[in-house]
């Protein structure tokens, strides 16, 4: 009885720090990710480098997102340490 509760528990510690160590995707160091309403559903923007870099120039223009995607995108944008709109 002790045993099966010590096995348990220590398979749901086991399982925590595995889901805590393994984070999924974040934008910093010149990549940006972020989920944006989409035609059918969500989309992923994950990029990094020159993709990246333009994706961010082009938040703000005209057309280019919705407006609650380029804000979206923009916040991504700075956490990255990217420029946004130039």
């Amino acid at each position: 009885m002790v045993a099966g509760v010590l096995a348990t528990v220590a398979a749901v510690i086991l399982v925590l720090v595995i889901s805590l160590a393994t984070a999924g995707r974040s934008s910093a160091h010149g990549c940006i990710y972020a989920t944006i309403p989409g035609v059918v559903g969500a989309q992923e923007v994950y990029q990094c480098g020159a993709d990246a870099r333009a994706t961010c120039a082009s938040a703000e223009t005209a057309g280019a997102f919705s407006t609650d995607s380029a804000q979206t995108i923009a916040l991504e944008c700075r956490k990255a340490g990217l420029p946004v709109g130039r």
